[in-house]
């Protein structure tokens, strides 16, 4: 049965949900990418559409590199990286197992808005 609720608990409880992310992360590093919109590199860290907690460890180890998805809607994002033009190009970068992650369906919605948000055809996506 779903459920949602609104209530107030200790943050520390948070942090022990995430123990066995954190040895995890430790021995096999980040798995799956981080996705947040991005404008001339311009990065708001509080604003992840999936990833909030495996930055927060990432910083917490000093970890030098995360596996990220960074997309603008309007702009470029001002980083060099392998373009995503559907979703087959993510199933490439990370492998048949992204499609039992909630990041999968977090970058399917991103690239229907970017298409949405930028009249569709033609594709923004694609190079011209």
């Amino acid at each position: 049965m779903a459920e949602m609720i609104y209530t107030e608990i200790n943050p520390n409880e948070i942090e022990k949900n995430t123990a066995g992310l954190v040895e995890s992360i430790k021995r096999d590093g980040i798995k799956y990418p981080l996705v947040v919109q991005c404008n001339n590199k311009k990065i708001n860290r509080g604003c992840f559409d999936v990833g909030n907690q495996r930055l927060l460890i990432a910083l917490s180890l000093d970890l030098d590199k995360i596996p990220i998805i960074l997309y603008s809607i309007q702009h470029k994002t001002g980083f060099k990286g392998t373009p995503i033009t559907g979703i087959n190009d993510i199933v490439k970068i990370c492998g048949e197992s992204i499609k039992d992650e909630p990041v999968y369906q977090i970058v399917v919605g991103v690239i229907k808005n970017i298409k949405r948000q930028n009249n569709y055809p033609p594709d923004p996506l694609k190079s011209k």
